[in-house]
């Protein structure tokens, strides 16, 4: 399996991916965003690197979602805001992905909801058996990558205070999701099989 992670040391972004967003929804190009991000720094990042690897990512995860969920994103409440953007960082990472289902969605559904740093670990070291890329990783870069992944936990309001919880999004969105969204993707969100 090919894996590559869009999951940085500020992997979730919300405030920087609201701007885009809204930029996007006010009628810029996606050249024209990409542009004012850079020459403007409009995402206050404090290098020409950064900048250019911050708007790369957001709008690789703006494009997995459609024209309602950008505009839920920007007027809905923060817990299902943070759920749309949880739902494009699993839609743009297949490994991600892959540890929301395998671990979050498999804890929370079994009712375990303690989630330690090892666990994601545990699962990296499962994921290097199955990825050359990932076997080829650091100790480092794992330990880089397990601690963004609780972070974006925390971040989209899916771990507090060390423990596993479920999303609650708005109802018109829940509905949307589950009827057009990835049925995989929706599951999670929920913390729920359907």
């Amino acid at each position: 399996m090919h894996y590559q992670t869009t999951l940085s040391t500020r992997p979730f972004m919300y405030l920087e991916t609201k701007k885009v967003a809204q930029r996007l929804q006010d009628g810029q190009s996606l050249a024209e965003v990409r542009s004012a991000a850079i020459e403007q720094n409009f995402l206050q990042l404090p290098s020409r690197s950064r900048q250019l690897a911050a708007i790369n990512v957001i709008l690789k995860r703006l494009g997995t979602l459609d024209v309602y969920l950008v505009h839920q994103f920007l007027i809905a409440d923060r817990e299902t805001s943070n759920l749309i953007l949880l739902y494009a960082i699993m839609a743009s990472d297949q490994l991600f992905q892959e540890f929301m289902r395998e671990v979050y969605l498999q804890r929370i559904t079994g009712m375990e909801t303690s989630l330690t740093k090892q666990d994601v670990l545990k699962f990296l070291a499962e994921k290097s058996t199955q990825s050359e890329k990932v076997a080829r990783w650091t100790g480092a870069t794992q330990n880089r990558l397990a601690a963004a992944y609780l972070q974006v936990l925390r971040d989209s309001g899916l771990m507090r205070a060390g423990q596993l919880v479920k999303g609650i999004l708005a109802a018109d969105v829940a509905q949307y999701l589950h009827q057009y969204g990835k049925q995989s993707l929706y599951e999670v969100l929920i913390g729920s099989r359907v």
